[in-house]
Formats: C-alpha cells, structure tokens, sequence
C-alpha cells in the first residue's frame, strides 16, 4: 500500500512526462518563483542557434539547482525542528518563458541533422517518417490485376472478414449458385433489398472482376450486401459479438432465402437436417422397457462440442449424441410413452438418441466450444477429408459427406475469420479477405502457416498428420461445409445467371473505377514534393506547429483534394484552440515560409466552410500555437503534487514525535491517505483532466503502423494502441503451446482449471477445482481442496483490504453514531500541520470532528465492552468444557459401561464451537445461540431418530455428540435444553436411551431418505483411477441400502487415502477383460478428480480422462465399482456379493451419475492406453515417440 500511495504523489502518474517537464522541480525546491520581469513576455523573436545554445546552458543550471535542492532536503530530513511548509507561490501564465515552451513542446531537443533522415516520431522536427514510408508501400490486391486460374478476394472494411469467409464458402457449392442464379426477376438497382439478388449479383462480380480483390467502395454491390447482412444479422451478444455472426449470417442467409417460395423446394432439400430423436426407458414398477419416437427436429446447422485434445470431429457432434433426461413424467403403457405397461405415472430418466431421417446435401456443421465464455484453451480437432455419418441415420442410410470448406476463427482477442475452401476445380485456396493462396501440405519447422492444410494448429501436433492425407487438424476451425457425395452422380454445370444481373454488374464495375493509378501516382509524387518543402532545415528560420494526425492523414489520403474531418483538428487542441502542452507528442514542425502551399496548392489540405466557421486553426506558430494557460496550469499542478508529497513526509515523521504545544488527532489510514483526498479536491476545484493521454504513435488513426517494434520512449509512459479489430493486417500470432500439452502420458495437465466440471455443472471457483496426480495418491483430496480455497478467500480477503477507498478525512475515527470510535487506531501531529493539511483537502473532510463534543462513543464503548464480557465468557466455557470442545474423552461402549451420558446434537456443538472461535478472535457480540435445541434427535413422536443400539462411536458423531453428567449439568446453565436425552452403554455394548428408539417407522425412513439424498449432489468430488487390467480395481462387497445402523459414510469410497492398487503383472494383463497382453509403454498411471453434479452424464466423465490422457472416450474402457449400482437395467450386480467391477457400454455413456448411483468421492476406474490411440489413428504405424519427455 505504502508503493501504491508513493506511486500517485508523481507527477509521471499524472499524465507528464518526465523528459518535458522535469524543469519544474526546480521551481518547487526554491522558495522565491522566477518574477516576470526577469524573464520577460514570450516574444515573437524566431528561434536561432543562440536561442537553442542558452537554452540548454539554462537547462543545465536549473539541473544542478534541482541537486542542491535535493541535498538541502535530505539535510532538513535529518533534522529534528519540522516546520510545516509555507504555501507556494502560483506559477502565472506572464512566467510562463519561450525556454518553458520549448521544453513542454519538445522543441528544445533539435536533430543534428536537418532534415531529420531517422524515423523519429517522437521528435516534432521529424517528417522522414512520412516520406519514406512511402517507398515502401506496395499496390493493394484491389489494384492488382487478377491472376489467371485464382478465385477473387473480398475487402475487409468495418469489420466484414466473417461476410467474406461465409460468401467465399458459398460461392464454391454449385448447387447453392445454381439454385441463386435460377431466379429471374432482376429488373435494376432496385431490387438491390433482396438477398437473392444481392448473392446473384455478388456471384457474377466474383465470378468477372479483373482485379485481385473486390474493393467495398461506396455504392457498389459488395457494399450493398455487406450493408444487408450487418443489418439483418441478430441476437448478438456482448461477448461474443463478432464469434457468432459468422454462424447467424449462414443461418439467416439460408432461412431467408428459404422463405423465398421460389427457391424454398431446392434450398430446403439442400441445408435441412431433420434427426428422429428415439427415446428409451425403464419402468421401475412392471420392470418393462419402453421404446418410442419423439417429435422430430430441423434445422439448418449441426453442433459440435471439442472436448479432448484431438479428437475426432464425428465424435465431437453434440446434436448427435445420445442424452439423458432426468426426472421425466411418464405414464407406463400409454400411447405416446410406449405400449404395454402397469399404466403407473412414474418419474423415471429416459434415454433419448438422435437418428438422421433426413439426409441434407450440405452439412454445416459449428463449432460451439469457441464460443464457451469458459473457454481456458483451444483444443485440437481432428476432421477427416471424408466424413461418414452411416451409424447415425436413421436406418443406416449410406451418408457419406467430403470436405468442401473449413471457416477459422483467429484467437479470443484479434476476432478475425479466414477460410480455407475448395473450388470447383477440386483445388483448395486460403483466403484471408483480400489475400487469397493456394493451399499447400508442405511440412514446417514452426507452426503451419495460415496457407497450409494443418492451419492454426501447433507444430508439434501438425507433424503427427503430415503423412496422413485424408486427416486435418486444427484448433481454430469453426465451421465446417461438407457436401455430400453420391457416387452415381457428379457435379452439375454452373448454371448462367440472368443477364439483366451480367449487364448491371458490369456496368458497376465500371463505375467503381474512381481511381486511375496514373494519376493516383502523380498525386503522391506532388505529396511528397510538397512535403519536402514543408520540411524545417534551418533552426534560424521560422516555424510552425501542425497536428500530426492532420498531416498524415492528408499525405496517405488517394484522392486529389483532400478534405479533413473536425475530429483531426481539433484531436491535438485544448479548450483555448491552441495546442494543448499535454498532446505534444501528436505536433510536428513545418517552414512557415511555405505553408501557404498545404491549402493553396491542389493536393494541400482543403478547409470546408463548415470548418472554416469554428475557426479552427491548420497551423499556428509556436508563439501564437502554445498554450500558455495550460501550460501554467499544468507548473502549478505538478508543484502542488510535489508540495504534498513533502506535507506527507512531515506528517509522518511529526506522527512520531512528542508534542508539547497543541495537537490535533488524527486517523491512521487518514494519515496514510490523505493525499489523495487532497488531488481529488484539487483536480476538482481546477478542472484539470488527470486522465493518462495517449503517447506518441497512437494519434494517427488514418494509418496503420506495421512495425510492431516501434517503442515510445518516455518514462513512465505507456503505450495505448488502439486494438486492432478484423483490420487488413490481423494476421494471428499462433499461441505457444507448452511440450506439456502434447505429452499423453503427462499427469499434471497444462492448465488445471480448465472448464471445472466442463461446462455441464455449476461455475465453481478455480480454488475449488483439485487434481490428484502421481506422487501424491497419499493425500487427501478432499483436504487439499479445502485448503486451496482457505488461500484463495484470503487472497480475497486481501484484495479487498488493498481497494478500500478513504472517502472523507478522518472518517477511521468516525463510527456510525458521529462519534469517535473508541477502537480506532489513531496519532496526534501539530495543529497548524493539520489545519494545513485540512485546508488542502477542501470539502471531503468529515464533518463529526467539528463537534465540541466529538468523544469516545458510549454505544461503541458498550458494545466493545459487551464484546470483551462475551469473548471473555466464550474463552471460559472453551476452559470448562474443554474435552468436549475438542471432542476427545468421549464415553466408549467398552470402557465406559453403566454410566451416564447425555446425547447433545451436531447442530448445536457446531455452532457452539462456532461462537467459542469468534470469542478467540475477539470478534464475539453476544452469544450466538441461546438455547440446547436437540430436536434434531427426535422424530414427531419424541422418539429417538437414529438407531443408536446398532452404530459405532465414529457412527453417532456424525448426528450427536456424547457428553458427560458434569458437563451436561454446564451446558444446562449456559444453555436450557430444549429435550434432556439420557444413555448409558449396556454390557454388550449397546447404547440405551430415555427416550427410546422410534418403533413407528421413522428410523426407516429417515434411513430411506438419506440414503437416496447421498445420489443428488451439486459440485461433488469424483475421482478417476487408471489402471492396465480390470484385476488391478480392489473387490468391493456391494449391498443395495445402507442398513438402519451404518451412515452412509461408510461407502467404500469415503474411507480415507487407500494404498496404490498392485498393478497386474504382464502375464495376467491379457487374460483380463480380453484386452492386449502388452502394457502401456507408460508405467505413470492417471488419477484426477474434478467436481460434478449427479445430472453429469458419463460422457463428462469421459471428457475430463480424455484431458489426463489424450485417449478419445470412445477408446476408453470404464467400470463401475460401488454398492449403488444393484439392480440396475444392464448391471450384474447382486446384493452382499464381492462382485467383480462392472464395465460400462456405450448405452451407459448417456446415462448421469444420479442413475448409476455414483455418490461423492467414488472412484470409476479406466483404461485407457495410446496403442488404441495409435491403431485409430489409421495405419498404426508410428512414426515418432509420442511419449517423449521433452515433448
């Protein structure tokens, strides 16, 4: 915190830099300011070689002034005598010298070389930026002639690369082109507000435009449709605004179209995908199963959801995947719930599984996990070439689809599309808006560039699928087109679109040839003539500012005259229409003597008569241009920062000093604080805008600066460059991935936190989120997740300490009765160093300290008091129940037959130990509970709830604690009990009590209860162990209820840390469960644990061991071993056998955990080895060590 405040009481922190206004110090060290008859009125003397040269000799006495000043404070800081600092003397705008502003400006620091040939832009005597960036410039590919054999680019403006990925997809499907172009109607511009049209006369300028790239210029067609389809483009979101509209535009493309009864037949045989969705359910009373067809769904767009590193895309298609319904209302033997049944209404979980009925010719298909607001990393996908749906048709229809197109989207920040699609030709090109390249397989050393097939993908991964042709891989795919392929058909001829359209677009081609290169270079060569007038070569001749915005937006400006927006104008000006001392960054010097050219000549910089009227200035001189109001404003700012950071200093130091004249009292976080108190009423009575401005190379928004290199120097300054959004360089640097992320055999994955229970459960706190890895099976899960969150509140705890805000001065000591606080930690410092300080801090001082009566409040006193009397009460009774506090000497069955106990309840010793801790904190008010309650214990019949004949000592803490005679006599006087329950242990050990157990049925119910409530859990750990054989899961002895005697703490799982399972040997891995004799050439096994909730479906499960290992989840292998799982439908498992563990099928993977009777803290187990890795990916053949440790 002491950091933090030093950071703000600097001028640098205020928006000024260091290099430009460091002279001021000098002011603030010495006593008496420079008077204005010393230094004289600014004048209108040119600046000169002498000018220059005094100037600096200057600089360096007010230099070496700022050091004797500096030692004469460290001198006074020694000193034991602090007097409070004097009021200093207001910096005048007559004080205000040429030498002042020619070091706020920058003008002081003059090239040795005139003109300057460097590329300086922080100097304003520069201008060889301009100039030779012009050199440099290439032809736009709108200017370019079209290659022969190349499809034709699309210009990005206003933010249209997802309009140019989506039309170029399109444009490559024949039989969406052909179906376009069979609309006739087309009559002239004013059909131009249809879709249909719009995309027909899109195609023809696609299809006949002589230049490399379709330029967007006013009035044209790409213009038009661009305007349309923003426009028409809804239910976008903040987030994700420029993510979705991608998808939504193919989607409203096609549902417009499709309203359209003209191309309604052709279009909707062509996108729609209409999927039978087959429920299946069990019916716990007549035990018979139910199969029917629910209400089928279309649509245009099919899902897709990566959820494991490289997996494959046909296993990654949501919409086509089983899912489970839980909790459904059902009645057994109805017509639309199934035939044949008991006729029952029972709530039962369903099974519902979607069948393609109808086969659409184009499949688009969208990736959804890039729009996940969740999202820690991007996944590799895996998409074939040639995609085959056959096992999810309805009645497995041969569906075999090839890739016709693939859209990426270019990483969370940049929001930029491209799109790799293959032509009519069969070739496939990169277009990348204006930019368009063939794609090539080569193989390289780094990342895939965005022209090669593995695009967006990491080098690593890319090289595992050089060698497979039918095989892509990407982490940036984001749609997808497949077309379907049917071998007794083939492509149909491109139908001609109408001529009407053919002879419209050609006549706008004409038209938007507005600017003839001929004369486009003649009007550069004149530019740069004319700048190089412009440029200043002598110091001893006249000068001029001019805004830098201004200037380069006219030199890079294509048209013959150019005409300025306000908004440069005025960019650089302060509220005087003078040049504002805090943009000097955005000025640069021209010769006066030639400036008359830049407005006369007729590619200078023409004022509209709506300019002309503000009087807004072009160029002003440096005696008429600077501000010398802000200027002035800008001294007194920084000598009041300075005065104030020497007032906190004194105040400090005085804090710690006996007083003996009068003193006034003060807080300890006001102490600490108050100077911001005082820039606050400053800032406020002055009207100065403390905001940090934008630093050189950010004003220029009519360019684009490429060299990313470029720093701006300056200290303390930071550099703001606006975000560069879908313009024409948003080319993506791929991210690094770490040799982490592609080691399958790695247990400690790249990021630990990615997506807690993926996606599917609730949000919970990265604290909450715990991964068990190889070499630490010991620990405790549980624990260390509860100690990562204990960490993490205190962080927050922290956090919230630093951003607490001191509002009004003194207002530690005030309490919420206007008085003082009598808790408040506080100091005594001289009153006239106070009142100085009060007097600097203006209003926001409390006004409770002006009170002649302003005292310790009595409340707060009583109620301190009161919380020492209830602490010191805590803290007794913590003495006298001391073993029942910590739960230790309790009554045992064995030892301590015969006598008395009383049964206490878990509620009440939890909050009674509760308050005993706040006591210790000394946070205490008054006790927390007033009375023993323990009907928790008894049932409506005054009975005994729980069975405590039949359970164990660590059985009866879970609900109850035991306590002694002596204490329960302690607890009665402290707290009335609401219920006296006594015991005693028999001779066979068993606990009787008075009341008894209830005989009425509520102890079975009870049981009943919990032992279902034990299945339906939010955000619950749930671990998974990899093993190499099904002989390595240790027998569990499984039971269908939890008997009315044992908790269901005793749940094989809930046991504690158990010893690392005997791996089988090599000899015995085959003979179990069929698999291969050979092991895994990894002998590090995978455990992980990860929150769920019992609406999880086994598919999550199987997400989060495809994160560990890398193994798709249809190549894993998973089983089941607990006690919940007898009687389920497909499960062997009988009760009070040590059964074997079960192994789930591909019909479980769509059942939820509440149905498998998985509880917290079990354990599925799972095999899941990279040899089946290895055979899936095709040949089985592998060509590099996928296990090597410096991947």
């Amino acid at each position: 915190m002491k950091d933090k405040i030093s950071n703000d009481l600097s001028y640098i922190k205020a928006g000024y830099q260091s290099d430009k206004w460091k002279w001021v110090l000098s002011l603030s060290q010495n006593s008496v300011l420079p008077a204005a008859s010393d230094v004289g009125p600014a004048t209108s003397v040119p600046l000169s070689s002498d000018t220059l040269s005094s100037t600096a000799e200057k600089q360096d006495e007010q230099e070496s002034r700022i050091n004797e000043a500096c030692s004469y404070s460290e001198d006074m800081q020694k000193s034991d005598s602090i007097k409070p600092s004097s009021p200093s003397k207001q910096f005048t705008v007559e004080e205000v010298t040429r030498e002042n502003l020619l070091k706020v400006y920058g003008l002081d620091k003059v090239p040795k070389v005139l003109p300057c040939p460097k590329k300086c832009h922080n100097s304003p005597w520069c201008l060889a930026e301009l100039l030779n960036g012009s050199r440099k410039e290439k032809a736009r590919p709108t200017d370019q002639p079209r290659v022969t054999g190349q499809p034709v680019g699309l210009q990005n403006t206003a933010n249209t690369c997802w309009i140019n990925s989506a039309l170029q997809a399109l444009y490559q499907l024949p039989r969406f082109r052909n179906a376009i172009n069979s609309v006739d109607g087309f009559i002239g511009e004013e059909n131009l507000s249809s879709m249909v049209y719009l995309l027909q006369a899109m195609f023809v300028d696609m299809d006949t435009h002589a230049n490399r790239a379709i330029a967007c210029s006013p009035g044209s067609v790409f213009e038009r449709l661009a305007l349309f389809a923003t426009q028409e483009i809804m239910g976008k979101d903040a987030d994700h605004e420029v993510l979705k509209c991608v998808s939504e535009f193919l989607e409203n493309t096609i549902d417009t179209l499709i309203a359209d009864p003209r191309l309604e037949p052709e279009l909707s045989q062509l996108f729609s995908v209409s999927l039978m969705r087959i429920a299946r359910w069990h019916c716990p009373n007549c035990e018979t199963d139910h199969e029917n067809q629910l209400s089928p769904a279309t649509s245009y767009t099919v899902a897709a959801y990566v959820s494991a590193e490289e997996c494959p895309l046909d296993q990654c298609l949501v919409d086509l995947q089983s899912g489970t319904q839980t909790g459904v209302s059902l009645v057994c033997g109805s017509d639309s719930h199934g035939q044949g049944g008991c006729g029952a209404q029972v709530k039962v979980d369903r099974i519902v599984t979607p069948k393609i009925q109808t086969l659409p010719t184009v499949l688009v298909i969208r990736n959804n996990s890039l729009m996940d607001r969740d999202l820690k990393r991007r996944l590799h996908v895996v998409y074939p070439e040639t995609l085959d749906l056959t096992s999810h048709t309805l009645n497995h229809v041969p569906a075999t689809y090839t890739l016709s197109s693939v859209i990426f989207h270019h990483g969370r920040w940049v929001k930029h599309f491209s799109a790799h699609v293959k032509t009519i030709e069969k070739k496939w090109f990169n277009f990348n808006d204006e930019q368009v390249s063939e794609v090539t397989s080569r193989p390289t050393s780094g990342n895939p560039p965005e022209n090669h097939r593995n695009y967006f993908s990491a080098a690593n991964v890319a090289n595992k699928y050089k060698h497979r042709p039918g095989l892509r891989v990407s982490r940036g795919a984001f749609i997808w087109v497949y077309v379907r392929a049917n071998v007794n058909e083939v492509d149909p001829p491109i139908v001609p679109p109408p001529e009407t359209v053919v002879e419209y677009v050609l006549c706008k081609q004409e038209e938007s040839v507005t600017v003839n290169h001929q004369l486009q270079a003649k009007v550069k060569k004149e530019r740069k003539e004319l700048l190089t007038k412009l440029c200043v070569t002598d110091t001893s001749e006249k000068f001029c500012l001019i805004s830098e915005p201004l200037l380069s937006a006219w030199y890079n400006c294509d048209e013959i005259k150019y005409v300025p927006q306000s908004s440069l104008l005025t960019y650089s000006l302060c509220e005087h229409k003078l040049f504002s001392p805090r943009k000097v960054h955005m000025l640069k010097c021209l010769r006066a003597e030639n400036v008359s050219l830049l407005s006369s000549d007729e590619c200078g910089i023409h004022l509209p008569e709506s300019i002309s009227k503000l009087n807004l200035p072009l160029t002003l001189s440096i005696e008429n241009g600077c501000c010398k109001e802000c200027t002035a404003k800008a001294v007194n700012h920084i000598l009041f920062i300075e005065r104030i950071k020497n007032l906190h200093k004194e105040a400090k130091r005085d804090a710690r000093r006996d007083h003996e004249g009068a003193t006034q009292t003060i807080g300890s976080e006001t102490l600490e604080y108050w100077p911001r108190l005082a820039l606050s009423a400053y800032v406020k009575d002055n009207g100065l805008d403390t905001e940090e401005e934008e630093l050189e190379g950010c004003g220029d928004s009519s360019k684009v600066k490429s060299d990313e290199s470029d720093k701006v120097e300056g200290e303390g300054s930071k550099l703001s460059r606006p975000q560069h959004v879908n313009g024409d360089h948003c080319e993506e640097k791929m991210e690094t991935v770490t040799s982490s992320s592609c080691d399958i055999t790695s247990c400690v994955p790249e990021n630990d936190n990615v997506n807690g229970c993926d996606n599917q459960t609730k949000d919970i706190s990265a604290g909450k989120v715990c991964d068990s890895v190889v070499g630490k099976e010991d620990k405790d899960s549980s624990k260390e997740a509860g100690e990562t969150k204990d960490i993490d509140s205190s962080k927050v705890k922290d956090s919230k300490e630093l951003t607490k805000e001191l509002l009004l001065f003194n207002e530690d000591l005030v309490c919420q009765h206007n008085l003082q606080t009598p808790n408040a930690t506080m100091y005594k410092i001289a009153a006239a160093l106070a009142a100085e300080i009060m007097e600097l801090c203006g209003s926001s001082i409390h006004p409770a300290i002006y009170q002649e009566d302003f005292s310790s409040c009595p409340e707060c006193l009583a109620q301190l008091e009161e919380s020492k009397r209830a602490c010191g009460s805590g803290l007794q009774q913590k003495k006298q129940l001391a073993n029942l506090f910590k739960e230790v000497k309790r009554p045992h069955p064995v030892r301590d037959l015969g006598k008395k106990v009383f049964l206490v309840s878990r509620d009440f010793i939890s909050d009674w130990k509760s308050y005993i801790r706040s006591c210790e904190r000394g946070e205490a008010q008054s006790p927390a509970i007033n009375a023993l309650d323990n009907s928790s214990l008894l049932c409506p019949h005054d009975s005994l709830l729980f069975p405590v004949y039949g359970m164990q000592p660590h059985e009866l803490t879970e609900h109850m604690l035991l306590a002694w005679e002596d204490e329960w006599e302690v607890l009665k006087q402290l707290y009335p009990p609401s219920h006296a329950i006594e015991g005693a242990f028999q001779d066979s050990g068993i606990l009787l009590t008075t009341p008894g157990v209830c005989e009425a049925g509520c102890v079975e119910d009870r049981a009943a209860q919990e032992y279902e409530d034990q299945f339906t859990y939010e955000c619950e750990l749930i671990h998974v162990r990899q093993v190499n054989s099904v002989n390595d899961i240790p027998r569990r002895v499984v039971q269908s209820r939890t008997p009315l005697g044992t908790s269901s703490a005793l749940n094989n799982e809930n046991l504690g840390p158990r010893k690392k399972p005997r791996l089988a040997s090599k000899a015995n891995a085959g003979a179990a469960g069929g698999e291969r004799g050979s092991l895994s050439t990894s002998h590090r096994l995978v455990r992980a644990s990860r929150y769920f909730s019992s609406t999880d479906t086994i598919r999550e499960v199987q997400n989060l061991i495809a994160e560990r290992t890398g193994i798709w989840p249809m190549l894993q292998t998973l089983w089941l071993n607990g006690e919940g799982q007898v009687g389920l439908p497909g499960l062997s498992i009988k009760d009070g056998d040590e059964a074997a563990p079960t192994q789930l099928t591909d019909e479980h993977r769509a059942l939820t955990l509440n149905s498998l009777r998985v509880r917290p803290g079990d354990t599925i187990y799972f095999r899941a080895a990279v040899e089946d890795m290895e055979l899936a990916a095709g040949d089985g053949v592998v060509e590099f060590n996928e296990m090597d440790e410096d991947w």
